[in-house]
């Protein structure tokens, strides 16, 4: 799981931003809280730079999600959508955790982010007063609704911005859930950020593209990229490269890309690779949110266009 840019394969391996399976934690992490009963209320938190577990109040965990994952400038009632989808989030790890350790870690690339008030002084600076204050008001008009299928909290992924459609969990992770499907987001398109161009010169890209074990490329630098599988979204579902069929999230990963919504061409030079979007493009995008509310939609419409099927409460 980002507008500041906070997240494709097989379930367990793919959540390049927000993954699907719990953080896998050593038995002899130190646990920072006091209170070892402390649980309604709260969520555990594994800080991933040194592994300690802290008890937060609900409160102040969203607060701190709402600042690593969104963007203050975006529209209040995105904002609100964003904070229930973070509490969502927490509450579906919390229940499918292999362990008890802790509810959620705030490693963006395991989880979904966390800034404690003194990360988010640091993040924001002079703007710390206000951004606090409006993330408080968000957090507070929003306190303990989540968002449920089937009376469960829902795996509420989301993602910074997507090529105007977004991914079904059954594409990017193989995996078919009823509230993850494609749906339109307009909005998405109008974005400055929407496209990305990388340039590789030949050597560049062999020396990327190769850290795959299965590639190898011939002295013919014409027959290195080969044909492109898309779906009708742009996803793209394979590539040939030196004669190998690469995955989307093999090219991503090697080649360090933005999304697996990607062109690639060639001229005698280098090799160019052109990407849209943002992140695994699966569930609620947040550019396409603060487009959905900058329209007159209110948060809790906001959240059934981009999790259909769900019920807020």
């Amino acid at each position: 799981m980002k507008r500041n840019f906070t997240l494709c394969a097989i379930l367990a391996a793919a959540m390049l931003l927000i993954p699907l399976t719990a953080i896998q934690k050593s038995p002899e992490i130190p646990v920072a809280s006091a209170n070892d009963d402390a649980y309604d209320g709260y969520i555990s938190v594994m800080k991933a730079a040194d592994g300690m577990v802290e008890e937060v109040p609900e409160r102040e965990y969203l607060i701190g999600a709402l600042a690593a994952e969104a963007d203050m400038s975006h529209h209040d009632e995105a904002l609100r959508a964003q904070c229930v989808a973070c509490y969502t989030y927490a509450l579906y790890t919390r229940k499918n955790n292999s362990t008890d350790k802790a509810d959620i870690s705030d490693d963006t690339n395991v989880h979904q982010g966390y800034l404690t008030k003194n990360e988010r002084k640091e993040k924001w600076g002079d703007a710390f007063t206000a951004n606090e204050e409006k993330a408080t008001e968000i957090v507070e008009s929003v306190l303990g609704e989540a968002i449920y299928y089937e009376d469960e909290p829902i795996m509420a992924v989301y993602h910074a911005l997507n090529n105007g459609t977004t991914q079904s969990a059954q594409t990017v992770w193989k995996k078919s859930i009823p509230y993850l499907t494609s749906v339109e987001s307009p909005g998405d398109k109008l974005s400055v950020e929407l496209e990305k161009k990388y340039d590789f010169t030949y050597e560049e890209f062999r020396e990327k593209i190769t850290k795959i074990d299965r590639v190898a490329l011939s002295e013919d630098k014409k027959k290195w990229i080969g044909q492109i599988e898309k779906n009708a979204g742009g996803y793209v579902l394979g590539v040939y490269i030196g004669g190998s069929e690469l995955t989307a999230a093999d090219i991503r990963t090697a080649l360090e890309l933005r999304s697996c919504c990607f062109d690639i061409s060639r001229n005698d030079d280098c090799i160019t690779v052109k990407t849209y979007g943002y992140g695994h493009m699966v569930g609620m995008s947040q550019y396409g949110a603060d487009y959905m509310a900058r329209q007159g939609s209110d948060y809790r419409e906001i959240l059934s266009y981009y999790y259909p099927h769900t019920n807020i409460k």
